[in-house]
C-alpha cells in the first residue's frame, strides 16, 4: 500500500494535475447521521438530506446520493463545490497553503485509491474505506455544547422548558423541523438505518475505518450488532472505533467487555479504540455534563482497560470556560491513568 513518501507540496501538484478541485474524501470518507437522515463527505460541508426515493432503490445512497455524484463530477472537471469553501478559503490565501483536500487525500485510506477514483464514471456508486455512523441520538448525557438533534436528554429538556436563546438557534425544536434535522426518536422504526444493514454486507469487507458515534452508542441495539458481525466476520484492515461517555446503565459495559475482548483478544479487527470525553474534573465535570458520575468514569475507563489489555483510548476535551477552574486537576487524573496503562493512549 502507497504512503505519502514525498513532500506534501509535491503530493498536492499530483493532485492537481487530477484536477485543481479534486478531493478523494468526497468518494471514500462519509458521515452518516441516520437518526436525522443525512450524510456528508469530510467533516467542513454540512450535511445534506438522504432522499428516500433514492434510498428506496438503491441502500448506496447513503453515500452515493445524487447530490454528491454532482459535487464529485464538479471536483473531476475543476469546478470548486460550493460546499468545500472551507479548503477553497484555505488555498486561496496563499501560494503554499495546504487544506484539508490534500492532507485528507494524503491519508492512508485514501492515497490508495486515487487510481481507482480516476478509471470510474463520476455517477458510479463508491464504498467508503472510511464511514463514521450515528445510528441513534438516544443518550443518557446532556453535554453542555449539546443540543436536541444529537441527545435524547436534551430534546426532553427542550420540550419541557424551550430552546436555551442562541445566535445559531440549534436547540430549538421548531429550528430543526424546519430544517427537516428533527432527530427520528429511537424506538421509531427508521428508514435509514434499515437500509444501513442492507448496504453494510456489500461495503465492511473493504472498510479500512469504522466509527460509531451518537448518542450514546451503548444505548443503541445496532452498537452490539456491530460487534457480533466483527466477532463472526474478522476484517484484518480495519481499524474500529467507537464514542462513549463511559458511564452507561448498569449491565451494559459489562455486556460491551464481553464483545470486545472477544474482538481484540482474537485479532478480529487491526484495531479497536474507545473515544471518550471529559474536561474538567470532579463535580465541575459533572456540572459541564449533566449525568457524568465523574468517579464512575474513571472507575470505568480502568475496568476496561483492566480486561481488555489491548484496547486503545482516546480522552477528547471540549475544553471551555467552565473548563479553567479544575483542568489542571483532570489532567493529573488522566496522567495517573496514563502512567498505569503505559502502551494505551489517553
Amino acid at each position: 500500500m502507497r504512503k505519502l513518501d514525498i513532500p506534501i507540496i509535491q503530493f498536492r501538484d499530483e493532485i492537481n494535475e487530477i484536477s485543481p478541485s479534486f478531493c478523494v474524501a468526497k468518494w471514500k470518507q462519509v458521515t452518516l447521521h441516520l437518526h436525522s437522515g443525512q450524510t456528508h463527505s469530510c467533516h467542513h460541508p454540512s450535511p445534506h438530506k438522504i432522499p428516500l426515493e433514492e434510498l428506496a432503490a438503491n441502500p448506496a445512497a447513503l453515500h452515493n446520493t445524487n447530490f454528491k455524484k454532482l459535487q464529485r463530477k464538479k471536483m473531476l472537471e475543476g469546478e470548486r463545490p460550493e460546499e468545500c469553501d472551507y479548503c477553497w478559503r484555505v488555498e486561496d490565501s496563499g501560494p503554499d497553503a495546504i487544506s484539508d483536500r490534500i492532507y485528507k487525500s494524503a491519508d492512508a485510506w485514501a492515497i490508495n485509491h486515487i487510481d481507482e477514483i480516476r478509471s470510474l464514471p463520476w455517477d458510479a456508486d463508491i464504498s467508503p474505506s472510511y464511514l463514521e455512523v450515528s445510528f441513534s441520538s438516544v443518550c443518557n448525557f446532556k453535554c453542555s455544547y449539546c443540543s436536541p438533534q444529537v441527545s435524547s436528554k436534551w430534546m426532553e429538556e427542550s420540550e419541557k422548558y424551550g430552546p436555551y436563546p442562541t445566535s445559531t438557534n440549534f436547540g430549538d425544536i421548531q429550528w430543526l423541523n424546519s430544517r427537516g434535522t428533527m432527530p427520528i426518536p429511537h424506538k421509531d422504526e427508521n428508514p435509514y438505518v434499515d437500509a444501513f444493514w442492507k448496504w453494510w454486507p456489500d461495503i465492511y469487507q473493504t472498510l479500512e475505518h469504522f466509527r460509531i458515534t451518537g448518542g450514546e452508542p451503548l444505548l443503541t441495539k445496532d452498537t452490539f450488532k456491530v460487534l457480533d458481525y466483527v466477532i463472526e466476520h474478522p476484517n484484518p484492515n480495519l481499524h474500529l472505533s467507537i464514542n462513549s461517555n463511559m458511564c452507561p446503565p448498569p449491565g451494559l459495559l459489562d455486556k460491551f467487555i464481553e464483545k470486545i475482548k472477544i474482538i481484540c483478544t482474537e485479532n478480529k479487527v487491526k484495531q479497536f479504540k474507545i473515544f471518550t470525553s471529559a474536561e474538567a474534573h470532579g463535580k465541575q465535570a459533572e456540572y459541564i455534563r449533566h449525568g457524568l458520575d465523574y468517579d464512575m468514569w474513571l472507575a470505568n475507563i480502568r475496568k476496561v482497560l483492566d480486561e481488555v489489555p489491548n484496547c486503545t483510548f482516546t480522552i477528547m476535551s471540549t475544553y471551555n470556560i467552565m473548563s479553567v477552574f479544575s483542568y489542571p486537576e483532570f489532567i493529573k487524573d488522566i496522567l495517573k491513568i496514563k502512567r498505569e496503562y503505559g502502551s494505551h493512549e489517553s
